[in-house]
């Protein structure tokens, strides 16, 4: 359930300069494409980390009400610290499943843009040599995993890892 999910591409080939030669071995054959994706975060229930039902799986927090949600204007060390107002989250009761609700809350916004800059140069006979300069998450930005979810954790609310591979990587060949 992503509500919000925007992925855009393209690929757009320069135009063909009116040159012959070295001219248009130089000037000639370039593309650019971009893959850019956006989407609100991944939703996430709170868990107990524990069976106080005695069902043999893992029980909701008890939820107190109100909004678990905390403003957006905060620096990233403050999300990371604390994603959401984790006092609103309490252990469920022996012998009681958790009144938290599934998926009540929503994790961290996911952001990429790769680019590539791609150029063609015909030998002649059939044969091409490519040149290519790639970029992925050209922007550098960080993306994080979802936060702790679980109510007995001393990391309850806590973002503790980012999304596998979400350096920067720049390549050319």
């Amino acid at each position: 359930d992503v509500p919000h999910n925007l992925k855009f591409s393209n690929i757009w080939e320069l135009p063909h300069a009116p040159v012959s030669g070295a001219a248009d071995k130089i000037l000639n054959g370039w593309q650019l494409n971009a893959i850019a994706i956006w989407q609100s975060g991944f939703p996430f229930s709170v868990s107990s980390g524990r069976d106080n039902s005695l069902t043999g799986g893992t029980d909701r927090a008890d939820f107190s009400g109100g909004s678990a949600a905390l403003g957006s204007d905060r620096s990233h060390a403050e999300m990371i610290q604390k994603w959401f107002d984790t006092s609103k989250f309490t252990m469920n009761a022996i012998g009681t499943f958790g009144n938290s609700g599934r998926n009540m809350l929503r994790g961290p916004r996911y952001f990429n843009t790769d680019f590539g800059l791609l150029k063609v140069t015909r030998l002649g006979h059939g044969t091409d040599l490519q040149f290519r300069a790639e970029a992925f998450n050209l922007f550098n930005n960080v993306n994080f995993q979802l936060p702790n979810n679980n109510v007995s954790s001393a990391q309850f609310g806590q973002i503790t890892a980012v999304v596998e591979d979400s350096q920067r990587i720049i390549q050319f060949g």
